[in-house]
C-alpha cells in the first residue's frame, strides 16, 4: 500500500506488465520513494516473437532499502 514502511535491507518487488496492441514490454521502471528516482526492473519468463507480445510479462526488482 502506499506509504507503507518496511524495514531495512533488501526489498523484493515483483509484479506484471502489459503494453497493449500486441507490442512487446521492453523495460519496466519501478519508483520506490514516490517518484523522485525510478530503478529498470528485471523482465523474467520468455520473451515474445515480435508482433505477438498477447500475454503478461513478469518483472522483480531488487532494491536497498535504507
Amino acid at each position: 500500500p502506499p506509504g507503507a514502511a518496511v524495514p531495512a535491507g533488501e526489498l523484493t518487488v515483483k509484479g506484471y506488465a502489459w503494453s497493449g496492441g500486441g507490442r512487446e514490454v521492453v523495460r519496466v521502471d519501478v519508483s520506490l520513494d514516490g517518484g523522485r528516482t525510478w530503478r529498470v526492473a528485471r523482465l523474467g519468463g520468455e520473451r515474445p516473437v515480435p508482433g505477438r507480445a498477447w500475454a503478461w510479462a513478469l518483472w522483480e526488482l531488487r532494491a536497498p532499502v535504507a
